[in-house]
């Protein structure tokens, strides 16, 4: 418990370091390259395609060490946030090392699963959602989506019940915040799988439990 304790204090400090909270929709925006994108296949799984993207190999190394391929590799649907090898290389080295640790495969896998939710919540998905006051009768909100009309952001609970604060940036990005209060933005453009779709993002979510 003292090393998960650990590992959270130190990754948690690292994130909010690389992207101090000011302003949710203030939020910056870094651009991403998909290396290999020629190679991805929209009926592949995202498995199959995160392990074609040269960006993705510490998720990849992440997913395999905590159980996590077939899972990602189901019918789904899911939607991915999927932390660069940049956005892993923002947190302490060693915390990154003791994650990948077979004694800590539980608290990794918590950690991934705080970036999966279950559904298919493209950028299209997101405005319908959140334009959903004014045709209600149009959009269906699924059990695991609140639409905060307040703050005008739509909140995902992934599949280990952490929340995802999601609200749309000044251009086609998403930006998101997890329970920690920890900012990341998706980089790049979604892409759609078999089973769901993934987005490239530049920091790692949190999970608080």
């Amino acid at each position: 418990m003292k090393t998960r304790g650990k590992i959270l204090a130190l990754s948690t400090a690292a994130l909010m370091a690389a992207a101090p909270i000011a302003s949710f929709a203030e939020a910056p925006v870094n651009g991403a390259e998909i290396i290999n994108e020629q190679a991805l296949d929209q009926n592949a799984t995202i498995a199959d395609n995160a392990m074609k993207v040269q960006n993705l190999t510490t998720l990849i190394d992440a997913v395999k060490s905590a159980g996590l391929a077939e899972e990602l590799m189901g019918e789904g649907p899911y939607t991915l946030f999927a932390p660069t090898n940049d956005a892993f290389a923002k947190l302490p080295a060693e915390a990154v090392n003791d994650l990948m640790k077979p004694e800590n495969r539980e608290m990794l896998r918590d950690v991934i699963n705080a970036h999966l939710v279950e559904g298919e919540f493209t950028p299209q998905m997101i405005d319908e959602l959140l334009d959903s006051d004014e045709s209600p009768e149009e959009v269906v909100i699924p059990a695991n989506v609140e639409v905060d009309r307040d703050s005008n952001t739509v909140v995902l609970t992934t599949v280990s019940g952490e929340q995802i604060r999601v609200e749309k940036g000044t251009g086609e990005e998403l930006i998101l915040r997890d329970g920690m209060g920890n900012l990341v933005t998706t980089l790049a453009k979604d892409i759609e799988q078999s089973n769901g779709v993934m987005y490239f993002v530049d920091g790692v979510l949190m999970p608080v439990s």
